[in-house]
């Protein structure tokens, strides 16, 4: 899922974390004590794999971009963590499950990382999730390594039972349905609801968050599983127009989205539009109105207007004088980061969480001191998160981030807060 034109419910249940085995590296003797595989009395490594290439058609490899500027300044300005250097070493994987499991095996076995990070696309992830969580396929996680803060927002990786090393990082798709799904019974109640969604873990989990949620079913007039060919998309929407829809929940890709529009303004059907934070409204309007013009995007945006999303972090260009994005600019600037974006705001994000993670093992830079310092976690608030956003999680709650801030996206491309952040947790 293309979380860069965003800008990953409940909690899985099953076995607390995994001890360490013997099988797992042997521990290195260093300053304050023993060290596991990619600890050196310098620096602490890290890997990630991503598009960097932008060969799988996405602009990813920015993400990839933020955070090694991050640790950058944390290395360089701020001494470090536990007084080495954070280093994260990045390898492209064309954004293909195939390309993802070579390049985090060769991470792992020969670069001997401590942990990896980030990860995208819950397809592509899925393959390096099965062999992070059990690296010789014994059966016994305990051999595991850390799979922290991944970017693709499936319920399922919160299965702590079958995933004990997986924790995420964006809100899953099930609390943004939910969120999505309580401003309807409270704001829209007395009106007839669709849902177009993809038939995938993505679309299937917003589907399920909304039937789980919604306060009637009687609202809930059609429920569409997209087809992605236009004239199959323009017979879907006619069928929910016909069931009498005033407005429709989106749980469709950036592109798929823009489409849907497209052919709904074309046929004149004006419903209510409750989308996925997937889709970025600056994106989304570039698509609408054809390109970056000023003139392009006041049509984009025109269309949009009125259309419920939510949102966690803060806007790149809403927010852009708040000290915490300035300084985010910053540092973009100085370590040679991105331009400023949503995605860079994002992967700045998820670097202070993994940097506020490794502090809390200074005693003991170890796989599995790492994974319990990840799941105690409480509280937190990167700099670049929406007041009222925090990153929760546990033994047995690998869920980071599920609140998320309601937003009307207005003609002008702005979005404004409805109400208060909403918690599903």
């Amino acid at each position: 899922m293309l979380i860069t034109l965003l800008c990953a419910g409940a909690c899985g249940g099953g076995e607390s974390a995994p001890v360490p085995s013997s099988s797992e590296p042997a521990l290195t003797p260093g300053r304050a004590g023993p060290h596991g595989p990619g600890v050196t009395e310098t620096d602490i490594m890290l890997g990630m794999t991503n598009d960097l290439s932008g060969s799988g058609e996405t602009p990813y490899g920015l993400i990839t971009k933020s955070i090694q500027a991050y640790f950058r300044k944390v290395s360089l300005e701020d001494g470090g963590v536990c007084g080495r250097r954070v280093v994260l070493l990045a390898e492209d994987d064309g954004y293909t499950p195939e390309g993802a499991l070579e390049k985090t095996k060769k991470l792992v076995e020969q670069d001997h990382v401590l942990a990896m990070i980030g990860a995208l696309g819950t397809p592509v992830h899925a393959p390096v999730a099965a062999y992070l969580n059990d690296p010789n396929g014994d059966g016994n996680a305990a051999d595991g390594i850390p799979d922290l803060f991944v970017s693709t927002g499936w319920s399922g990786w919160g299965d702590v039972t079958k995933y004990p090393w997986t924790i995420g990082y964006i809100p899953d798709y099930l609390t943004d349905a939910r969120v999505l799904t309580r401003y309807v019974n409270e704001h829209l109640k007395d009106t007839k609801i669709a849902i177009l969604h993809e038939n995938d873990q993505f679309g299937n989990d917003y589907l399920r968050g909304v039937q789980e949620s919604i306060a009637s079913n009687y609202h809930l007039v059609s429920v569409q599983a997209a087809d992605t060919s236009p004239d199959a998309l323009k017979n879907q929407l006619s069928i929910i127009r016909k069931a009498g829809a005033e407005a429709i929940i989106l749980a469709l890709s950036p592109e798929l989205s823009a489409e849907v529009l497209r052919i709904a303004d074309a046929d004149g059907y004006a419903p209510k539009w409750l989308m996925s934070y997937v889709n970025s409204p600056s994106a989304l309007a570039r698509a609408l109105g054809g390109g970056m013009l000023a003139e392009q995007l006041v049509k984009g945006f025109e269309e949009l207007k009125g259309s419920i999303s939510t949102e966690y972090l803060l806007s790149a260009v809403d927010d852009a004088e708040v000290p915490a994005m300035r300084e985010h600019r910053r540092i973009m600037e100085t370590f040679n980061g991105p331009v400023v974006s949503t995605l860079s705001v994002y992967g700045q994000s998820l670097a202070e969480a993994v940097i506020e993670t490794l502090k809390r093992t200074c005693a003991g830079i170890t796989r599995d001191a790492v994974l319990h310092a990840a799941e105690s976690l409480q509280h937190f608030h990167s700099s670049l998160m929406l007041n009222g956003v925090e990153v929760n999680l546990g033994p047995e709650d690998h869920f980071a981030i599920q609140t998320l801030q309601p937003v009307e996206i207005q003609k002008d491309g702005t979005l404004k807060h409805l109400g208060d952040p909403v918690a599903v947790e």
